[in-house]
């Protein structure tokens, strides 16, 4: 009786009857990575001296790869091989060498262009020296007596030798200053030698400015010649890229009506031209003379004007605007659509 009141003693091993953990309560195997590393025995080591290497360093074992790397480098490369590596290091070495030195050669290009300068005779001297006289006389501190002497010098050095230096970047700034400042009989001296080749001059990227400076300081009678040298050249000029700016120039500032009637003349055709007369010499008056003409008229106008539309630098320009103003005032209902 007293056996069954007692309770039965338990240990604290947490294994059950079997030898099995109970439930809830298993043990996890740890990490591999956190076992001691095992212990490797090579051939040649002593007995009863292990060497403890990790996995990750052994080298012969896990990463086969490197130890036939080394071996390959360690030979010796065929001559063949050798042969073509020394070739291609001296071609890069010569490659180096013949590169050529900037500075080396632009003074080898400005002493050619002295000296080409130099056997040159006629101009090398005269624009030399014209270029001194001009450094200085364009000053602003210069005086007017001064500036008087050295007009004098550079009229001297200049008679008779303007045409020839008149499309020379530098000898133009030279000329320029010449138009500007000189009086009247310097500039009327420089006109006639430059007077039969004006339209060359308005095409020219440099000279163009001189064309300019006579329409801006010359006279009234010298404007006037420019103006007529530019008849039956409007077209050509006016589609040029330096020419149409000294045209735009002339029409706009300095022409008056009757100049800027004739430059737009030679925009309207032939037909225009054939029928215009000096008391009918408006677009208008020669439409209300002549009104079966004007279709042809109006169609040669838009084959002279379709080209320029389609210039930035010339659909730009008043004088063009003008035109394509007659033209849509005047055109046939047809003509404007196919136009625009």
């Amino acid at each position: 009786m007293e056996n069954k009141g007692k309770k039965k003693f338990v240990g604290k091993s947490r294994k059950g009857l079997h030898g099995k953990a109970p439930h809830g309560k298993r043990k996890f195997k740890k990490d591999i990575d956190s076992a001691p590393p095992k212990k490797v025995f090579n051939k040649g080591d002593e007995e009863g001296k292990p060497k403890s290497i990790s996995r990750k360093f052994v080298k012969g074992q896990l990463r086969p790869g490197k130890a036939t790397v080394k071996q390959f480098k360690n030979k010796k490369q065929p001559e063949k091989f050798a042969k073509k590596r020394k070739l291609q290091d001296g071609e890069e070495g010569g490659s180096d060498s013949k590169k050529p030195k900037w500075n080396d050669f632009k003074k080898k290009r400005k002493e050619l262009k002295q000296t080409r300068q130099i056997n040159d005779k006629s101009n090398y001297d005269l624009i030399v020296k014209s270029k001194q006289i001009w450094e200085s006389m364009r000053r602003k501190k210069c005086d007017k007596e001064k500036r008087e002497k050295l007009m004098n010098e550079l009229e001297k050095l200049l008679h008779g030798k303007i045409k020839n230096l008149a499309f020379a970047h530098d000898s133009t700034r030279v000329i320029q200053c010449f138009i500007q400042y000189g009086n009247e009989k310097q500039r009327q001296e420089t006109f006639e030698e430059l007077k039969d080749s004006l339209v060359e001059l308005s095409k020219s990227k440099y000279s163009r400015n001189i064309v300019k400076k006579f329409l801006m300081y010359g006279t009234k009678a010298q404007v006037a010649e420019i103006i007529k040298s530019f008849k039956g050249h409007v077209k050509k000029m006016l589609r040029h890229a330096e020419a149409s700016a000294v045209v735009e120039y002339a029409y706009n500032d300095r022409a008056i009506l009757e100049q800027r009637n004739m430059l737009t003349e030679e925009l309207y055709g032939n037909t225009f031209q054939v029928y215009k007369t000096p008391a009918v010499s408006t677009l208008d008056k020669v439409l209300e003379a002549q009104p079966e003409k004007r279709e042809a008229i109006l169609d040669e106008m838009k084959q002279i004007l379709t080209p320029m539309a389609q210039k930035e630098a010339v659909i730009k320009h008043s004088l063009v605007h003008k035109v394509f103003l007659d033209f849509f005032t005047h055109a046939l209902p047809k003509q404007r659509s196919v136009s625009i």
